[in-house]
């Protein structure tokens, strides 16, 4: 073969082999997925492959996604291929009994007027035209379900919302879950709650009135600080608890969102402080004093607190803190996959009661440091330095949730209390008709949106804590599918930049003391100042104004104006350490990585040259 066809024939040789190979792997490996980001960003949890292994009837998803309106906005287009690449891995798991089918609607078209008739909603874009990215799931006998648009602030919980999607066209009806509350917590009367929401949109919701007299059918009951109920009412509740066996009870000794002003300025009318399940947490193997709330000094949230001087500075706060790994249970189905922390305020403490034939699990614990106080001291919002002056960690770390297992036995065994309520005494049960599961969490404030939810103008919602993923765990434990508790929150696929935050962190760190110190400085002098000023002692104009106080007077402006201009460099030095922290990142990622495979390439070329001349 003539020398010079050896280089053309070895490309076209490549080329024909490249292309067989591609045609060939996606023939026999089309379904294979190898995913190799850290945190698995295209792995089906163990629920979801479960969710799909039942499947008896194929799944059409239309995934709508206006792709030419989108192409102007960099994020939507980048999370709309997220969202894709998400579905296919659903499609390739599936093995053909969910079919994807992505759809562009056109603006005044056909499918423009279906996605609107399903249910979805479109997004204005620039030019006026809708902008729609939403899913809509039907199987063979046209039942329906909607997502009607993928927000990338609620990344975390995809995977969540798709199998979702699967479990509700897949099961005739959704399942009932009753609530009895005290909080203005229904869609009728009160603020947007999206723990509330979310349930609303899994679950048929009935809502117990205050003088409740019987409990529908449900497949369990939700128990969210309780007013003060009636002999008559917990006789319900027990016997609810005895022959369905699934109850979740959050109460708490020190509710603040029970005792939230409303719009005329005033907590709502009958607002307790405190809640109990009265004879019942005995019965459940559980003990629990309402006058009593944890703290924990080693995992306090930082809160700004106004000291003594009038400077506002952040500190950890003892009466919310945030619960990590090391606190909550990791074998336990409904905790062992939560990875933000969860937030609490001034929860209660649960303890273990010697009952035959139950089982009382710890779910969550303080840390080792954590302690008891009285809840009226709590109630006053001390301080931290009043807090931690007599702390004293309690011999045991506080438990502030339990899972109830086994069989339990009624609060009532004399039969039905005498009242108003007639029961049937025929009725009556003594004992569970099979092993309960029951929930106990000393606390309703974590529900409040405010401890897991941080609204940023330019990011968006965001999840900070897992506690509505924790709190929907266990609701479809007890009352709706145990798969989906498998699910883990996806870690989002934008992934900051954490080392260069926490060297940005340090350099501010550097200077943020020097900065307090000098602006402390700056106030002092003012506030001297403003004293000689004010009195007239440091006036020039009056014939008894000391000299030395015109003389103080002149040195604190001279003091004030240094320190000020000390202040401003302070601030210049830290752009400038900032910047260079820029130019190097800069350098190393933009202009190193291309340097050396030119370096490698002449290399190469060197090698081989000194070669051919041996």
């Amino acid at each position: 073969m003539k020398r010079s066809l050896f280089l053309p024939l070895m490309v076209i040789s490549l080329i024909v082999v490249f292309l067989a190979g591609n045609g060939l792997a996606g023939r026999w490996l089309g379904s294979a997925r190898l995913d190799l980001t850290q945190d698995g960003l295209y792995r089906l949890s163990e629920g979801s492959v479960a969710v799909m292994d039942r499947l008896e009837e194929p799944v059409e998803w239309h995934f709508y996604y206006s792709r030419a309106d989108a192409a102007q906005y960099p994020a939507i287009r980048a999370y709309a291929t997220r969202v894709r690449q998400f579905l296919n891995a659903y499609a390739d798991r599936s093995g053909g009994r969910i079919r994807v089918v992505e759809i562009d609607p056109e603006p005044f078209s056909d499918d423009e007027d279906a996605a609107l008739a399903a249910g979805l909603t479109a997004m204005p874009s620039d030019g006026g035209d809708r902008l729609f990215l939403g899913l809509v799931a039907r199987n063979s006998v046209d039942d329906v379900a909607v997502i009607p648009l993928f927000r990338e602030e609620a990344e975390a919980r995809l995977e969540y919302a798709l199998t979702r999607l699967i479990v509700d066209i897949e099961r005739p009806q959704r399942p009932r879950l009753a609530i009895l509350t005290s909080l203005p917590l229904s869609p009728d009367e009160g603020a947007p709650n999206t723990f509330i929401a979310e349930l609303n949109a899994a679950y048929d919701l009935v809502w117990l009135s205050r003088d409740f007299d019987t409990i529908p059918e449900a497949a369990a009951l939700l128990i969210l600080h309780p007013g003060a109920l009636t002999e008559a009412q917990y006789y319900l509740v027990d016997q609810f608890a005895l022959e369905r066996g699934r109850v979740l009870a959050f109460i708490d000794p020190l509710a603040h969102v029970a005792l939230r002003p409303g719009p005329d300025g005033l907590p709502p009318l009958n607002a307790r402080r405190a809640s109990d399940l009265g004879p019942l947490l005995p019965r459940w193997g559980v003990s629990y004093d309402r006058e009593t709330v944890s703290m924990d000094r080693q995992l306090g949230l930082p809160v700004e607190i106004v000291e003594a001087d009038g400077r506002a500075r952040r500190r950890a706060y003892p009466l919310w803190f945030s619960l990590g790994p090391g606190q909550i249970s990791q074998t336990d189905l409904s905790t062992a996959t939560l990875d933000l922390g969860l937030n609490f305020g001034s929860p209660g403490a649960l303890q273990a009661a010697s009952v035959p034939n139950l089982r009382v699990t710890p779910l969550l614990a303080t840390s080792p440091e954590g302690a008891l106080l009285d809840a009226d001291i709590a109630a006053g919002a001390p301080g931290p330095d009043a807090l931690l002056q007599d702390y004293e960690a309690a011999p045991e770390p506080p438990v502030l949730a339990v899972r109830v297992t086994g069989s339990i036995e009624t609060a009532f065994p004399d039969g039905p209390p005498a009242g108003d309520v007639a029961f049937n005494p025929g009725d009556h049960r003594q004992v569970s008709a099979a092993p309960v599961d029951i929930v106990i969490v000393a606390d309703v404030d974590w529900l409040d949106d405010s401890y897991y939810v941080r609204n940023d103008p330019g990011a968006g919602t965001q999840f900070v804590a897992d506690n509505m993923t924790l709190a929907l765990n266990l609701t479809d434990m007890a009352a709706g599918d145990p798969a989906l508790v498998n699910l883990r929150s996806r870690t989002p696929s934008v992934r900051p930049m954490t080392r260069v935050e926490d060297l940005r962190a340090d350099a501010e760190a550097r200077y943020i003391e020097t900065q307090d110190q000098l602006e402390s400085e700056i106030a002092e002098a003012e506030a001297r100042l403003d004293v000689l000023l004010g009195s007239g002692q440091a006036s020039a104009l009056l014939s008894d104004s000391r000299q030395s106080d015109r003389e103080e007077a002149i040195r604190l402006r001279e003091q004030i104006s240094r320190t000020r201009e000390q202040l401003r460099s302070i601030e210049r030095d830290f752009r400038r350490d900032i910047d260079a922290l820029n130019a190097d990142l800069q350098f190393w990622t933009i202009g190193v990585p291309p340097a050396l495979v030119i370096l490698f390439g002449v290399a190469g070329l060197f090698v081989r040259r000194r070669r051919r001349r041996a």
